[in-house]
């Protein structure tokens, strides 16, 4: 038995409206930041200075400046100053290798490698300690490096 047009529309019209519905969810539960995420800066300790691999960004009496040839300076400055994290209890399953992030931080005097595995959105604290962060988050947190040409 053979479906006529009329059942076919409805049925598209159906799963049209499902898909809408589902995508809207998952999209409501990745945009929002956790409840329990803290900032990783703060006012009292604030982020000075970041070094990725050999590129970096300082803040210089309120500028961000970065290394040359990073094309995303003032996104990549504004994501980190704005991370916040949740901890995690249980110690995470993580495949990528990790991206060690240098941080100096205002009345800090040694600066702190954490480490970043970006697939996962894990970062792993000089003490050992694991973080998640939030999906909306992750986006600018590697810079984007200009390709020489030659």
């Amino acid at each position: 038995m053979a479906l006529s047009r009329k059942k076919w529309n409805t049925i598209i019209i159906l799963v049209t409206a499902i898909m809408i519905t589902v995508l809207s969810f998952i999209n409501s539960k990745t945009e929002q930041v956790p409840v329990d995420a803290m900032p990783l800066f703060d006012s009292s300790l604030p982020l000075k200075q970041l070094h990725i691999n050999k590129q970096w960004l300082a803040d210089s009496q309120g500028q961000w400046q970065c290394s040359d040839g990073v094309l995303n300076c003032q996104k990549w400055a504004a994501a980190w100053q704005n991370i916040a994290i949740t901890a995690l209890q249980v110690d995470p399953i993580h495949t990528s290798k990790p991206i060690k992030v240098a941080f100096a931080i205002a009345n800090i005097d040694e600066p702190l490698v954490w480490q970043l595995f970006t697939e996962e959105g894990l970062l792993l604290s000089p003490g050992g300690n694991w973080y998640k962060i939030p999906p909306s988050l992750r986006a600018d947190l590697l810079p984007i490096i200009k390709v020489k040409s030659r």
